[in-house]
């Protein structure tokens, strides 16, 4: 419809046999129908491409069971749907505390191997392998259980399965997937093309990262502003633009009973994906890969920075000669 009119109001402006008056009323009606044909167009598309807030139910927790340090579970997804693709059914769950101050929560397909950031390419220690048939385990599944180190602990539940993060010394919720009918958010999402999970924050939480772009606003991140996370390798005199690197990382500043303290999160994933913080919620939207998150207990936002660059690499020292 749109291209219809539009091929009308450029057929009126070529022809010459009309009078001076009757190309302008004719001109001006046309062009009119035109923009009230192109915005109900407009309308009309993002009436019908506007995805859902919730996307099924998210999925249970069929198995658990302690290896190699860690523990490896099994979830199943609890309603099927076609919502951009059909959900995969088997998922791996595997959870490690590498170290006292950095905790790993990696979830994948159970039965086929997913694109990761290559291993050699970063070296870090790899999940058991995955499993092509689930049998029984040595422990069943309970509603809420916790892994604890000395910084951090995890919490599950399992059905629907969600997780939370928390610091050992005085029980904060650094992270929490958990969703209920309130929440704007709905329960983890695990597809071939589309992975969706979200974390409830407080409303008092300062967030800073998810680079590399050029947000007005600088490295803190601001309520209702999408980050979008897709290397494009322009150059940085354009505002909201993502740049040369992807860096799915933020730090999490907050002022509890008088004293700050900071963690970091990063998602390690090479995906494209959008970022969304709405205050007291943050949700990842992602065209692939694997759920592949570290937490970096802090407590102050110089040990996060440690922490983290003792994950992925120091930085180099610029020469002397460059200066």
């Amino acid at each position: 419809m749109c291209v219809y009119i539009y091929q009308i109001f450029q057929r009126t402006h070529s022809l010459s046999s009309f009078s001076k008056q009757a190309k302008q009323m004719t001109s001006s009606l046309c062009f009119a129908s035109f923009l009230l044909a192109l915005l109900l167009c407009i309308l009309s598309a993002n009436s019908s491409s506007t995805p859902p807030t919730k996307i099924g139910k998210g999925y249970r927790l069929i198995s658990i069971e302690e290896v190699d340090g860690g523990i490896l579970g099994h979830l199943q997804v609890k309603e099927k749907n076609n919502i951009y693709g059909p959900d995969i059914p088997l998922l791996q769950l595997y959870v490690k505390h590498e170290t006292e101050d950095r905790l790993r929560v990696h979830i994948t397909d159970a039965q086929k191997q997913r694109w990761e950031v290559p291993y050699n390419l970063l070296p870090r220690e790899q999940p058991p392998k995955l499993k092509q048939t689930i049998g029984r385990t040595r422990k069943n599944p309970i509603a809420v259980s916790d892994y604890s180190s000395n910084g951090l602990i995890f919490s599950y539940s399992a059905d629907p399965f969600s997780f939370a993060v928390k610091r050992k010394s005085n029980g904060e919720t650094l992270f929490n997937t958990s969703s209920d009918e309130s929440d704007p958010f709905g329960p983890m999402v695990f597809k071939d093309q589309y992975l969706e999970i979200s974390t409830k924050l407080p409303k008092d939480a300062s967030l800073y990262g998810l680079g590399e772009n050029t947000q007005p606003h600088g490295i803190k991140l601001y309520p209702n502003d999408p980050y979008t996370l897709y290397t494009t390798d322009v150059s940085a005199i354009n505002l909201n633009t993502d740049l040369y690197g992807s860096h799915p990382v933020y730090m999490d500043l907050r002022n509890v009973n008088g004293e700050g303290a900071a963690h970091g999160v990063l998602l390690l994933s090479s995906n494209g994906m959008d970022v969304f913080y709405k205050g007291t919620s943050l949700t990842y939207k992602i065209i692939g890969g694997v759920f592949d998150f570290y937490f970096f207990a802090g407590p102050s936002p110089l040990a996060v920075v440690d922490q983290y660059t003792a994950f992925i690499g120091r930085p180099a020292p610029m020469p002397y000669w460059s200066l």
